[in-house]
């Protein structure tokens, strides 16, 4: 017998939704409810132990113990890697439970190679970040290694968080001085 992978309540959540962007697509009104702005905002906790809030959660990173950090929490690259590691898992979880692939359960393992020269030339090869970036699924599975592998193929191509690390982005800042008050 199939396991669930996500709850009915889940399932028809997304069925709507997707059913609603089909019929929206690249309108205003698809704009308007599809394309939203997230605001992340750090703050110092202790030494380099940060905090990000974003929207009602509150998301936390340490430096590591090398470079003088606590270590109460994973570094913001680890954190990356988890992202998009979560963000696979999730979009798996969904495109699988609406595919004619039984899946008992999946998981999946993301492993990169992560240069961490940032303080030397950021523009100079080799580049600070993550390198060599790989996945692994783990599927348990009745079904043939080629049906599997069409539902996951999709799964990477629409993963958001894979498509925000792999294209180019513009770094726009601005810098406002805040006094404190005494």
């Amino acid at each position: 017998m199939r396991n669930k992978l996500v709850s009915d309540e889940t399932l028809n959540a997304y069925k709507e939704r997707y059913a609603n962007m089909i019929k929206h697509q690249h309108t205003d009104e698809g704009d308007k409810l599809y394309v939203s702005e997230i605001t992340a905002i750090s703050e110092q906790i202790n030494n380099m132990h940060v905090k990000a809030t974003v929207g009602d959660y509150i998301i936390e990173n340490d430096g590591p113990k090398d470079l003088g950090g606590f270590g109460n929490a994973p570094g913001p690259m680890p954190m990356l890697l988890a992202s998009l590691a979560n963000c696979l898992e999730i979009t798996a979880l969904l495109y699988l439970s609406v595919s004619n692939v039984k899946v008992n359960s999946i998981r999946v393992e993301v492993k990169a190679t992560y240069d961490k020269r940032s303080s030397l030339d950021p523009k100079k090869e080799p580049f600070p970040g993550f390198y060599n970036i790989k996945y692994i699924w783990y599927v348990d599975t009745e079904e043939k290694l080629e049906k599997v592998e069409l539902v996951l193929k999709k799964v990477e191509d629409v993963c958001p968080v894979k498509g925000t690390c792999s294209r180019s982005h513009e770094f726009p800042r601005e810098i406002r001085l805040v006094k404190k008050r005494v």
